[in-house]
């Protein structure tokens, strides 16, 4: 599993996919990480593989893959506000906001035609596809700035081209406790080779918990958020997976309980994850997908 680019030493990493210079071959400045999950034996309803299209750029950077996201309704994907966003120009390197974005030369935004695929393992083909027509960022979202006292609200939707035919995935009612069981999924890095940027067709998935708030304090959880173990001090998401569901099953039928937003380390898979609940942000999931604005 995995979230974004690397970030500097002691402050959490976002975790959307990693992006390299067009100018280069190199790979980018992405730490070593150590992950763990498993291949997913069926996509759940509404898995979302989140992608953009920016030719001018580079060969590369056609249908790719950059973060997770959930279908919620026939015409909406909810995913990370930062999978969406410009960093603040001149984001200092210590700064909060780099905690979600430390490409060494990011794509902007503006640059980017993003689509999904929805419903299928694997990120390049099967399920359906649709174009991004528009993307409705939560307005609280600031890059975390002030964190944790202020919410965080790493969260955004995206509005679709035409209406799918996938089945959309439940939004949980109640916030996932401490305690309950939790899948996550993605299609992030899943090797420990720090030099390597390749990820994963078929899509991975990593049976863990949701674990004490102080275990998520260095990566400045605020309200809003879950701490998501990393089972053996080994395994958790990483560069790739922002956006992504974190599912839990409810009376036999999984349900969205979050999405996948930053480390409270670097290092993938070392510490516990911060995931965006998505039942807080459950009447501003509604609202958007009725009047299509933020606010």
């Amino acid at each position: 599993m995995s979230f974004a680019a690397a970030v500097t030493v002691s402050i959490a990493a976002a975790l959307t996919a990693p992006v390299t210079a067009a100018v280069a071959d190199t790979p980018p400045p992405v730490e070593p990480m150590i992950v763990g999950g498993h291949p997913a034996t069926s996509a759940p309803a509404g898995i979302t593989s989140l992608q953009y299209d920016a030719p001018a750029h580079g060969a590369k950077f056609v249908n790719y893959h950059t973060c997770g996201g959930a279908l919620v309704f026939r015409g909406w994907a909810v995913t990370a506000a930062h999978c969406v966003t410009d960093p603040p120009a001149g984001a200092a390197s210590g700064s909060t906001a780099r905690r979600f974005a430390a490409d060494a030369a990011p794509i902007p935004t503006a640059d980017k035609a993003f689509h999904v695929r929805v419903g299928s393992l694997d990120r390049l083909s099967g399920g359906e596809t649709a174009t991004v027509t528009k993307i409705v960022v939560h307005p609280g979202w600031n890059w975390a700035q002030g964190a944790p006292k202020n919410t965080v609200s790493d969260i955004a939707m995206l509005k679709l081209d035409h209406l799918l035919q996938q089945p959309t995935v439940q939004l949980a009612r109640d916030t996932a406790r401490r305690g309950s069981k939790i899948s996550l999924y993605g299609w992030g890095v899943t090797e420990p080779d720090s030099t390597s940027t390749d990820l994963p067709l078929h899509l991975q998935q990593l049976d863990t918990r949701v674990t004490a708030p102080s275990r998520c304090a260095d990566a400045a959880m605020s309200v809003g958020e879950l701490c998501t173990d990393n089972p053996s001090g080994t395994d958790g998401s990483c560069y790739g997976d922002s956006g992504g569901p974190a599912l839990a099953t409810v009376n036999g039928v999984q349900q969205l309980v979050g999405g996948a937003s930053r480390a409270a380390t670097e290092f993938c898979g070392t510490a516990p994850d911060v995931y965006t609940s998505s039942p807080d942000f459950r009447d501003w999931i509604y609202h958007v997908a009725r009047t299509g604005n933020a606010t």
